[in-house]
């Protein structure tokens, strides 16, 4: 059953609107990643929770970004006015500074729901970790996670969740929400650009007569996962990788009585295991049972194994199941 609704917590819902429009160009082929490990010893401001993130983003080459030799990240769009999207101005966090240790324990069990292969997909490089993300646009919009398509990076809020329960958070969107919302982006610009740039397939999933707007809906309308899915078709389709991946119960419990969010779920499951299976997705979302089992993709992928991209092979790690939350 559905959890219980409380009050909404004065948190802004996962939102990722940077770099979503971008050239129509084939992705670059990335050279093989080789795994960043956190030093030993870790020094004065030890902090196990962040030497564990490290440790889970190193094995899969990610490089989580702190306060040191640069005390700020920015997006393209805080130096380019040209650019159609904002800009988001992140100052990072040190390890000195307060840390929600459920936050960051979120992260790493997001990272660890996924095999190797598949994070490779999406070629992020970094994960930033900020005190706040100040997102500059004419709408003043506040965000708790948003991704940066050009420089592959992953920025995460930390004032979204700091001095407030998290447990009461969650009834709404954590940290892993939006790991997940975000890797999708990614992945499907980098993996499934056609249907990033324009996806009429989709569209014709949708109610007779909906237009998407930019304003999300007040409440969750039919059709749709959540309020926000119907803001345009990329946050659509993020959203539904999202709810397959960090609240997959509640989204079948959806489903049941939702032809619609039925279609949308097997279109992105079946999009995504053309590309690297679904086997993660699967004993993520067991009850997601009415789509026939794929075990290998249909074109380039997980296979074996080893993650083919480019006639390379690269190793695949072992799954890291984490305790259930």
């Amino acid at each position: 059953m559905p959890r219980a609704k409380r009050p909404r917590p004065v948190v802004s819902r996962v939102i990722a609107p940077l770099l979503l429009f971008v050239a129509c160009v084939p992705p670059a082929q990335q050279p093989t990643r080789e795994p960043i490990l956190p030093e030993d010893p870790p020094g004065p401001t030890y902090n196990s929770r962040v030497v564990a993130l490290r440790t889970t983003l190193g094995r899969a080459a990610i490089r989580l970004e702190m306060r040191g030799e640069v005390e700020t990240v920015k997006t393209p769009g805080c130096y380019d006015t040209g650019k159609p999207y904002g800009c988001a101005i992140c100052p990072l966090v040190g390890e000195s500074d307060p840390l929600d240790g459920a936050v960051l324990e979120s992260l790493v069990t997001a990272f660890d729901r996924y095999p190797n292969g598949v994070i490779e997909a999406t070629h992020i490089d970094k994960v930033a970790l900020c005190k706040d993300i100040i997102y500059l646009d004419p709408k003043g919009r506040k965000v708790a996670g948003t991704i940066d398509i050009e420089e592959r990076r992953l920025l995460i809020s930390l004032d979204a969740f700091l001095d407030r329960d998290y447990e009461w958070a969650s009834q709404w969107y954590t940290t892993e929400h939006i790991v997940h919302h975000e890797l999708f982006h990614l992945f499907e610009h980098e993996r499934m650009r056609a249907e990033f740039d324009d996806d009429p397939e989709w569209r014709l999933s949708n109610p007779l007569g909906f237009i998407y707007t930019d304003t999300a809906a007040a409440t969750r309308p039919a059709g749709f996962v959540n309020e926000y899915a119907t803001t345009n078709e990329i946050e659509d389709r993020a959203s539904v990788f999202e709810m397959i991946m960090s609240a997959p119960d509640e989204l079948c419990t959806i489903a049941r009585d939702d032809q619609i969010v039925r279609t949308k779920v097997e279109l992105v499951w079946r999009r995504v295991a053309a590309l690297v299976g679904d086997e993660f997705m699967r004993a993520r979302a067991p009850c997601v049972d009415w789509i026939e089992r794929r075990s290998e993709p249909r074109t380039t992928g997980i296979v074996g194994g080893a993650w083919i991209r480019s006639g390379i092979g690269i190793t695949r790690q072992q799954w890291l199941r984490p305790p259930a939350r």
